[in-house]
């Protein structure tokens, strides 16, 4: 059966396509707007949708290709500028009324554009042409982003040539040369050393400072000293030059912080994101609390169960309204590292089935069937608290609301759920920390050294005990209203859950696959060489960057960088975007299935491992070489001496060196004689010996005087 959420993407047969901007389960009410023309939303009938969708009219696009995939780094400060303007705009008239609904109906719309229009001074069609993109574009705050990827020739700088580019002199000046990327390194070498400092110096100081570095030659004046003058004006950078490449090339961030200081960055210029004017009362999806933990087992390596590697941070996110446990990560990273936090997020915002797969658990149907965008997250000021974070988060529309300072009553469920996980794990496991203090007394047995479980069987574990508390876990001390009450719904998350969706307003909203991955994976560096997309020591290919020649043209013009996302529990593939603007999947070559669906702690615990046993076996080829160096010495020497005492000091060196090729053949007939010879003198030996019948321990002594007596046999 067709199921409705916000963001569904349905095309006719005639090429019409919308997607779904509002969907109400309890009224029906459904708006949608034409992704192909610039249209306020519109009423949509229910049952007419399942009609269409039943008579095969129309069909869900699974793919989203209305969303622009973008790198934050990569956006100019005009994109920035005009989708935080147009982003500011959508807020102030989408809060101007009550609720959501409003907005779609011509008359509470009118009124919150008009209060805009005399807020922001701007007119009518810009307000719904924002209004219309935000719709259009999931909404996120990157569907407000202007089409400059659309426009001019993106990222191609004109060919340099005899005349001067830009605008003429104005001053009959001669000053101004095309800027080429000597020039620009020049620039970007000034920067760094006299601009991101914390001498502060002014931009004209620093482009003097260029000037003294890159364009001066010296010379020596009338009293014999040198100086330092200034190249002809036709062959220096003017400032207006230097400036209008500053802002291509400035870094705003690294600005601040190096010229004032990070303490002063954080504290005064980072965006600041999050409200917590909703109640989640509203349904599940409305407020979601994250928290990390560090429990309380040691584990040991997955390489060598004789080492112990210490406890697992577990973290965790958790439905406010239906108390459903929808993501977990157990990591090694750093407790409330950002890495372990995005992981879990996205593993609360996407499908569990694959991700259980890889230890071993398969799902029933609707068994963890939770996979949306919440509309805020609350944390403590530990997971969500950075520049990291708001970028990725206000990428998918979420806001954050952060706990004060050392109140973890504030998020009294999420610890509660943490103390249901201590209680079922700890009565089976060894390696359990007592009486949760990490301590040990005068004569105790340490704890440490019982642990026997790898990171992957007590994630396994977790995720048991997850599906046990989202599934049959009693909520005694859950308050349920009067409707839940008349609905007999029972104090089990799973079950509130599907109450929340059905009968409430539990508005799940739904993003790509990709997008979602896009903004939480943790990133990092890779290179395209020869081999493969090289990435933590590991190589990725995919059929698309064997297509386009990635390798090839890496072997030919050299190594590339390129940005990386990973999921750090299975680095069995990486995504980068591509040259076309997709979230691309590379996949881990076949040669090196020993790190397939192997996480980084894993991985590198592996790598360790294999670099331990080369040094080991190292150690040994060097004591080896040692006895073959004195081998060798010993043979030369032995060599040496004996043709120092058949050396004939009468013959001269034009005798010694003629007929070396007629010698070769002499010595070449002369070594298949001696071999013969000892073949025929072995096998007489042992015929003798085998007449005999000596027994074994007789037979490896004659053997002996054999190989003494060789010469003698043969004589």
């Amino acid at each position: 059966m067709l199921e409705f959420n916000e963001n569904l993407l349905l095309r006719y047969h005639d090429g019409k396509t919308i997607r779904i901007v509002y969907c109400d389960r309890i009224s029906t009410i459904i708006y949608a707007i034409d992704m192909d023309k610039v249209r306020w939303p519109f009423l949509i009938r229910e049952d007419e949708l399942i009609s269409d969708y039943n008579n095969e009219e129309i069909t869900i696009l699974e793919n989203d290709p209305y969303t622009r995939y973008v790198v934050e780094e990569e956006l100019s400060n005009a994109e920035k500028e005009r989708r935080g303007k147009a982003w500011e705009i959508v807020k102030f008239v989408l809060e101007q009324v009550d609720t959501e609904v409003l907005i779609f109906k011509s008359r509470y719309r009118e009124k919150a554009i008009k209060l805009a229009v005399a807020q922001y001074k701007i007119n009518y069609s810009t307000v719904k042409s924002y209004l219309v993109r935000y719709w259009k574009g999931g909404k996120i705050r990157n569907g407000l982003l202007p089409a400059f990827n659309l426009c001019g020739s993106i990222g191609k700088e004109r060919k340099n040539g005899d005349k001067k580019r830009g605008r003429p002199r104005k001053s009959g000046s001669k000053q101004g040369i095309n800027i080429d990327d000597k020039i620009k390194r020049y620039f970007q070498t000034g920067l760094n050393r006299y601009y991101y400092s914390g001498r502060q110096n002014s931009l004209k100081v620093t482009y003097e400072l260029i000037l003294k570095d890159f364009f001066t030659e010296t010379k020596v004046d009338i009293n014999g000293n040198k100086v330092p003058v200034i190249k002809e004006p036709s062959s220096i950078p003017t400032y207006h030059q230097f400036f209008y490449w500053f802002k291509k090339l400035n870094n705003p961030k690294k600005e601040l912080i190096n010229r004032k200081g990070a303490r002063n960055y954080f504290q005064n210029h980072r965006t600041i994101i999050g409200n917590s004017t909703q109640d989640a009362g509203l349904g599940p999806g409305t407020l979601w609390q994250i928290d990390s933990t560090q429990f309380d087992i040691y584990l040991v390596s997955s390489i060598d169960r004789n080492l112990i590697v210490g406890r697992p941070t577990l973290v965790c996110v958790i439905d406010v309204f239906s108390r459903m446990i929808v993501g977990v990560n157990v990591t090694f990273e750093s407790f409330n590292s950002y890495t372990g936090t995005m992981v879990a997020l996205a593993n609360s915002m996407l499908p569990k089935s694959e991700f259980c797969k890889q230890f071993g658990i398969t799902l029933d149907k609707d068994e963890w069937d939770v996979a949306c965008v919440p509309q805020r997250i609350f944390a403590d000021r530990g997971e969500l608290n950075g520049k990291q974070i708001e970028d990725a988060i206000g990428g998918l529309g979420i806001s954050i609301q952060n706990a004060p300072p050392y109140r973890a009553d504030y998020k009294g469920i999420i610890e509660q759920a943490f103390a249901q996980l201590n209680i079922k794990v700890k009565p089976f496991a060894d390696g359990v920390v007592k009486n949760g203090k990490n301590t040990l007394k005068r004569g105790d047995e340490d704890y440490r050294l019982k642990a026997n479980l790898t990171i992957d069987e007590f994630t396994r574990i977790v995720i048991k005990c997850v599906l046990f508390h989202n599934n049959h876990h009693v909520l005694s001390e859950y308050v349920l209203d009067e409707m839940m009450i008349s609905e007999e719904v029972e104090k089990i998350p799973v079950k509130i859950w599907e109450y929340g969706v059905n009968d409430m307003k539990g508005q799940l909203r739904v993003l790509p696959e990709q997008t979602v991955k896009m903004h939480l994976l943790p990133t990092d560096i890779g290179t395209i060489t020869s081999r493969g997309v090289r990435f933590k020591k590991m190589l990725y290919a995919s059929d698309y960057s064997l297509k386009n020649n990635w390798f090839q043209t890496a072997r030919i013009n050299g190594s590339k960088k390129v940005k990386i996302w990973y999921d750090p529990r299975d680095l069995s593939y990486v995504y980068t975007i591509n040259e076309d603007g997709e979230f691309h999947k590379l996949n881990l070559l076949e040669h090196l299935t020993k790190y397939e669906n192997k996480g980084i702690d894993e991985i590198k615990q592996i790598i360790k491992h294999e670099q331990t046993m080369d040094n080991k076996s190292k150690e040994q080829e060097l004591q080896e070489k040692m006895k073959l160096y004195d081998d060798i010495q010993t043979i030369v020497g032995q060599g040496k001496r004996n043709t120092e005492a058949e050396k004939d000091d009468y013959l001269s060196k034009t005798q010694r060196l003629r007929g070396i090729r007629e010698n070769q053949r002499e010595e070449r007939e002369l070594q298949r004689e001696l071999n013969i010879q000892k073949v025929e003198a072995g096998e007489t030996l042992m015929e003798s010996v085998e007449k005999q019948g000596y027994t074994e321990d007789e037979l490896d002594l004659f053997r002996a005087i054999q190989e003494l007596d060789w010469d003698d046999d043969i004589e």
